[in-house]
C-alpha cells in the first residue's frame, strides 16, 4: 500500500471525526435567552392580566419552550415565576 494514500486516509478520517464531535457539541449546547424575549413574554402576560387578550395557552407554551430550549439563569427563573404568578392570579 502506498504511504501517501494511507496518510491521506488517516488525516481524512481524523478531520471527519473532529467535525462530527464539534457538530455534536454545538448542537447540544443550550443558548441563553435574550432579554428582549423575556420582555416579550412579560408584555404578553400583562396583556392577559389586564384582560386585553386571552393569552393563557400562548404563555404556557412560551414558558415551556423557554425552559426546554435555553439554559436557566436566576434572572430568567425570577421573570418566569412572575409570569406564572400572573397566570395564577387570573
Amino acid at each position: 500500500m502506498n504511504t501517501s494514500a494511507a496518510l491521506i486516509g488517516f488525516f481524512g478520517i481524523t478531520v471527519a471525526l473532529l467535525c462530527a464531535v464539534g457538530a455534536d457539541y454545538y448542537a447540544g449546547r443550550k443558548q441563553e435567552i435574550a432579554n428582549d424575549d423575556l420582555e416579550y413574554v412579560e408584555d404578553v402576560a400583562r396583556e392577559h392580566e389586564q384582560g386585553i387578550a386571552g393569552n393563557r395557552k400562548r404563555l404556557l407554551w412560551l414558558i415551556l419552550m423557554i425552559e426546554n430550549n435555553y439554559t436557566p439563569s436566576l434572572a430568567q427563573t425570577a421573570r418566569l415565576d412572575r409570569v406564572r404568578s400572573m397566570l395564577r392570579g387570573t
